[in-house]
């Protein structure tokens, strides 16, 4: 997983017609992309991510928008940072042992690391550091 995920995810270019892009939905394999993880990453990782209410009340909601079934729903930026937070938390066990169960214990007890608040504070608190570095870099 790339550390720079964060910064990657919330950096965006100015969209050319004025639009928040940051409120539109994005495919998986832009999710893979901006964490910078395979598919088969992402797939174990997002079946994790439903046990994050928040999380799956989206997916739910973009399944159910769908017209057919075998299409993959797209998925809402804050569900790649979810999935980001996860890769965080796999990251930080070592290897050798079995994490599947480890990190389902830490999502149920720390549910509230992984609200769509925490998304938008985060994601605040990373936009104004990239605009500090901006101003840094400009000077």
């Amino acid at each position: 997983m790339m550390k720079e995920w964060r910064e990657r995810l919330f950096a965006l270019p100015p969209s050319e017609f004025g639009l928040n892009v940051m409120g539109l939905p994005v495919s998986a394999a832009e999710g893979t992309r901006i964490l910078g993880i395979c598919y088969r990453t992402w797939k174990r990782w997002s079946e994790l991510a439903l046990y994050v209410p928040e999380y799956k009340q989206r997916y739910v909601e973009m399944v159910e928008k769908l017209a057919s079934a075998d299409e993959t729903p797209p998925i809402t930026r804050y569900q790649v940072w979810v999935i980001g937070k996860i890769g965080e938390v796999y990251s930080n066990l070592p290897y050798g042992i079995t994490k599947k169960w480890i990190v389902q214990d830490y999502l149920s007890s720390n549910l509230s690391d992984f609200t769509l608040e925490e998304y938008q504070r985060e994601q605040q608190f990373t936009q104004s550091q990239n605009i500090h570095r901006e101003a840094v870099q400009q000077k």
